[in-house]
């Protein structure tokens, strides 16, 4: 698991993607004709149900109301406008929802586990976004279903290296496929629902390095149906940021004084493939993975390949005393200004190891390569034969 700059609200089913926003500010109507009612069993009279608000960077209380015996509730709140809310009963026990000022909404579920048995009427977008986190759950639920087969087959097998080599050929392609099904369904309801915002959690799902050009259709489709959205405008920002660091465009420029202080210039590297590693010595991942790497430059380091390293330290020694004991010979730079170095921002990254591979020519290739990615994809370019 990478090391992340902070740690994010979780919020299921899927709606970590609706908290992918960074602070901001937002306008309140004066007035609405909005309305939120429904009915949930199980609940007991007088129990308060709670709406709140997702901002990109907290939780806002807005409004509360009690049940009635009946179980029903109803919601009249002034200063509703588009976007993302929970109908909540305790923290742990809530339905998502992406509501509007003038939409009239209704919801049933159970109050013992709402945000699982809910069912929604009235609004559109919060009906997408069930029904996006509903068939997600049936395909995550099959993937952790073969997991814990797979995991209670590998306990019964010991150490047995060709056994469980062959138990994980068995399993790799159906859980691809499961993988790829899902991947596919994001894609379809992505390209079938640009307007809507259910979309901005849904294609969190998807990779930018592969997916970009839904990140590009979703943010030229939002933009143009809700340019003063807030949610919309820093989505287009991320994807903006995202955008100036995608595969296929030049790598930005980086130029960081070495451990003696001289300044070295990614550029002085053209002519070679480079891997720009974003790491630090205080990152448990980022030392796990340098073994694998030093043995990675060691191979193709005589084939116009080599290393370029941009540190996340705060303190020389440490970054120093990390290189010696990983022996690295390559470039290494850094601002020694942990995640205040002016490279976060710059290539759009909030969690290390982060790498990226640049042609001879400074354009970029791939991003995010594990060991056995970056190896796969030298040999491909270096040792490929010649025309």
């Amino acid at each position: 698991m990478k090391t992340k700059k902070i740690v994010s609200l979780t919020i299921p089913l899927l709606i970590a993607g609706a908290l992918f926003f960074s602070s901001c500010k937002h306008n309140k109507s004066m007035s609405s004709t909005f309305e939120l009612t429904g009915q949930l069993s199980q609940a007991g009279e007088g129990i308060k149900v709670y709406l709140d608000r997702l901002l990109p960077d907290t939780v806002q209380h807005i409004d509360s109301t009690t049940i009635d015996k009946e179980g029903k509730f109803s919601f009249h709140t002034i200063g509703i406008y588009k976007g993302f809310y929970t109908l909540r009963i305790t923290e742990q026990d809530y339905a998502t929802l992406i509501l509007d000022s003038a939409e009239k909404v209704q919801l049933n579920g159970n109050a013992q586990n709402l945000g699982y048995t809910y069912t929604v009427d009235g609004s559109n977008d919060s009906k997408l976004f069930w029904e996006f986190n509903m068939e997600s759950k049936v395909n995550m639920m099959k993937r952790d279903s073969m997991q814990h087969m797979f995991e209670a087959i590998m306990n019964t097998l010991g150490g047995n290296k060709k056994k469980l080599d062959s138990l994980n050929d068995a399993f790799e392609k159906p859980y691809d496929a499961l993988m790829d099904e899902q991947s596919a369904f994001i894609k379809k309801f992505v390209s079938s629902n640009l307007t809507s915002f259910a979309c901005l959690a849904a294609i969190q799902q998807l990779s930018p390095e592969k997916d970009m050009g839904y990140y590009k259709s979703l943010d030229s489709a939002l933009t143009k149906a809700y340019p003063n959205s807030v949610y919309v405008q820093i989505f287009h920002t991320k994807t903006s940021a995202m955008l100036k660091v995608a595969v296929g465009t030049l790598a930005p420029e980086i130029n960081l004084p070495d451990t003696s202080g001289n300044m070295v210039a990614l550029s002085s590297l053209h002519g070679k493939y480079v891997l720009i590693d974003f790491w630090a010595s205080w990152c448990g991942p980022c030392k796990e993975s340098l073994p694998g790497l030093v043995k990675i430059y060691e191979k193709y380091k005589d084939k116009n390949f080599t290393v370029f390293s941009v540190s996340l330290d705060k303190y020389k020694p440490d970054w120093e005393a990390a290189i010696q004991h990983f022996n690295m010979p390559w470039t290494q730079v850094s601002e020694l200004k942990y995640w205040s170095s002016k490279v976060v921002s710059l290539y759009n990254f909030d969690g290390i190891p982060f790498t990226v591979l640049v042609s001879p020519d400074g354009k970029i290739i791939a991003k995010k390569l594990g060991d056995e990615e970056l190896d796969r994809k030298l040999d491909e370019l270096l040792n490929k034969p010649k025309p």
